[in-house]
């Protein structure tokens, strides 16, 4: 986004001047189009509170039920597994930061200096911050959680800020391609990061046990049978006590999954996908490997879309 745009994003919805260059800077570098600004304007605190009337529930409650085929073997995930696998290998290849975060200043024809990619993974603190704000508002003490795995780590955008508060961090990816970036940039600077790739689904498995497990914008990539299967292994990976902190999408209008149709339609495009597991197969995923669900939030990380919702969920191994 410009400066301009910024500046009369605090003007129209917030009734003010922004109160200084760095908040400026920041919303220069969040949002990647107008509507994704008008998101986070409006979505702020500060508009909902000047605004009182103003509503943005995502869903009405009338909504109807979503037609998801649940799928459990493993040699059917493995089909699933090696097509996602497939498509971010590709991405990795071709445009492995904004394959991460979707903004045009990180595309590769825009990528013109160390600068852009440093400004790149600085963009991770942010997602830090609000780990230890979830955890606080919980009241969990993340000073006593030692080691870390983050799911879905990329080029090591959060890994790298991870590694500033556990003791050791275990990043593992599906892309080997992106997991090359993230070897130089992190191999260098960090030593208490162990970056591992994901081949097969059984390997998902074969998961670390560690005190915190962090995912973000990652599992919505995958179809609803890999999620749930990612999520159940997730809370079989915990240490007793142990939190992990994940996002997926929960419903959208018109959404339905039938491998079939799957892998004779959109499994033959090498795309960013987006797929969902519903609510309450996300709270039985957790509940069958003995995971208590501490907090479930409305996160709008996929976008204010119509009909459409996403949830973070904080969960505690019992």
């Amino acid at each position: 986004m410009n400066r301009e745009a910024v500046m009369w994003g605090y003007r129209l919805f917030l009734d003010r001047e922004p109160e200084g260059e760095s908040v400026i800077l920041e919303k220069m570098t969040g949002p990647k189009n107008s509507k994704e600004l008008r998101r986070d304007f409006m979505q702020s605190d500060e508009f909902r509170v000047n605004n009182p009337h103003y509503s943005s529930t995502t869903l009405s409650g009338h909504e109807p039920r979503m037609k998801i085929e649940e799928i459990s073997s493993e040699a059917e995930l493995q089909v699933l597994f090696e097509h996602i696998q497939d498509s971010w290998q590709y991405l990795g290849k071709t445009e492995p930061y904004w394959s991460v975060l979707a903004a045009e200043k990180f595309l590769q024809a825009n990528i013109q200096s160390a600068a852009t990619i440093a400004e790149f993974y600085e963009t991770g603190k942010h997602d830090v911050n609000r780990i230890l704000k979830t955890l606080e508002r919980n009241q969990i003490d993340h000073t006593l959680f030692k080691s870390c795995l983050e799911y879905g780590c990329g080029l090591g955008r959060v890994t790298r800020w991870l590694a500033e508060i556990f003791d050791v961090v275990y990043g593992y990816d599906i892309s080997q391609e992106h997991l090359k970036i993230a070897k130089e940039y992190i191999n260098s600077k960090y030593s208490n990061i162990l970056l591992s790739q994901l081949k097969k689904v059984k390997d998902i498995e074969n998961l670390p046990k560690v005190d915190f497990i962090y995912s973000v914008i990652v599992l919505q990539h995958n179809p609803p049978p890999i999620i749930r299967f990612i999520i159940q292994q997730f809370i079989q990976a915990l240490n007793p006590k142990g939190v992990a902190l994940f996002q997926v999408p929960t419903y959208r209008l018109g959404y339905e999954f039938s491998q079939q149709k799957y892998l004779s339609r959109e499994a033959k495009r090498r795309e960013m996908e987006m797929h969902l597991l519903p609510q309450h197969q996300v709270f039985e995923a957790i509940g069958q490997e003995g995971g208590r669900l501490l907090e479930v939030i409305e996160d709008a990380l996929t976008g204010s879309r119509y009909k459409e919702m996403s949830n973070t969920f904080l969960v505690q191994k019992e």
